[in-house]
């Protein structure tokens, strides 16, 4: 029998499961899931405390606008996945599902369906709907701003934003899809689970694409690039053991779904901005990007290509120089202009003396001398 003195102690415990209790389930989590589910919220919480004190010292000393830009992503990331475990461990933001195979059973059903209605939580997803396009942009500006200025020049606006928007749609996508297939009771959820994989194939290849050839990515980020590649497939793997495929319990769906938010909501946004502030520099841009000059980025080119541009440049430095072009070609024609001290409006033949291309000759002496 509990003293009087305990009695408060145990009520102060983790009570989510108790007080939120789940109704209408088989499948559903337990306190030991609930006690990792605000382990995982804690993490969050804490990292989101800790940038929004880094935000402020670096602001007190002026730091990098750079570094305030980097700090503020995963703040919010923080934040996001704080508030969506938060719900989690409350066990709140759930709904249930018919599961579709028996390969888990409970000691007391409680719906008595065949094999049972199984716990799904659609907050955990709508924390990666808002969680991703931050990575994606984290992920681009470390990119651009570490990348070595004479290997890129100026980065392209147009294409930042396009890339961009193809990458975080592609992610949009496959979060839905996966949402939607655990929401569906029939085995027709693997057909969205198969129409996001293959969605998430092609991001991910467009992801590499840029990176690899756009961005010039080497070395170690391009490594953790790719690590980080294979961590969203574990998504699809967690997905098809749990709301699937009815594999495991919700406790270690929990656990499997945490682990991979702290990897690429905790571990992989710190990397990112650490990557940023110790190596990062403003990246230049422009509309259309491409390296410096009179015709490069958004300065239209002549006909005729860059060659054409340098010889128009001279044409321009020279007044006596006009140009012409030809009606049935592109290709330009440079002829002498005919003014008050040309030559050619002088009538003369001979070169004058006082001229350039006279002093630059040297003088003969008479054959009668």
């Amino acid at each position: 029998m509990s003293s009087p003195i305990e009695q408060p102690l145990v009520k102060a415990g983790n009570q989510a499961v108790h007080i939120n209790r789940p109704h209408g389930l088989d499948f559903h989590i337990t306190k030991r899931g609930s006690d990792w589910l605000w382990t995982v919220t804690a993490i969050f919480g804490l990292l989101a405390v800790v940038y929004v004190l880094l935000f402020f010292v670096t602001q007190v000393r002026n730091g990098s606008g750079l570094s305030r830009y980097s700090l503020a992503a995963p703040f919010l990331i923080a934040f996001f996945e704080f508030f969506a475990y938060f719900t989690y461990a409350s066990n709140l933001g759930w709904t249930g599902t018919n599961a579709e195979f028996h390969h888990i059973s409970v000691s007391k059903p409680v719906t008595g369906e065949s094999p049972g209605i199984r716990q799904v939580f659609y907050c955990k997803y709508i924390a990666w709907f808002l969680s991703w396009p931050i990575v994606l942009f984290l992920q681009d500006l470390a990119a651009l701003s570490t990348i070595k200025r004479d290997a890129l020049g100026s980065a392209s606006v147009l294409d930042l934003i396009h890339s961009l928007l193809v990458q975080i749609f592609g992610h949009y996508f496959w979060v839905i899809a996966l949402l939607v297939g655990a929401l569906i009771p029939s085995t027709y959820r693997w057909g969205y689970w198969t129409i996001g994989a293959f969605t998430m194939l092609v991001t991910e290849g467009l992801v590499l694409q840029r990176q690899v050839q756009a961005l010039r990515t080497r070395g170690i980020y391009l490594i953790l690039l790719m690590f980080m590649c294979l961590i969203v497939w574990c998504y699809f793997i967690a997905w098809a053991v749990s709301e699937g495929g009815n594999k495991i319990q919700p406790d270690s769906e929990a656990v499997f779904y945490g682990i991979l938010d702290l990897v690429v909501f905790a571990i992989y946004p710190s990397i990112l901005v650490w990557i940023i502030t110790v190596r990062g520099e403003w990246p230049e841009f422009s509309l259309r990007g491409g390296t410096s000059g009179a015709y490069a980025g958004d300065a239209p080119l002549p006909l005729g290509g860059k060659g054409a541009a340098a010889r128009s440049d001279s044409a321009v430095h020279n007044p006596e120089i006009t140009t012409h072009r030809a009606s049935t070609s592109d290709e330009l024609h440079y002829e002498k202009t005919d003014g008050p001290n040309s030559i050619r409006d002088s009538g003369e033949t001979q070169v004058p003396r006082n001229s350039i291309a006279a002093r630059t000759e040297p003088e003969t002496e008479d054959e009668s001398a």
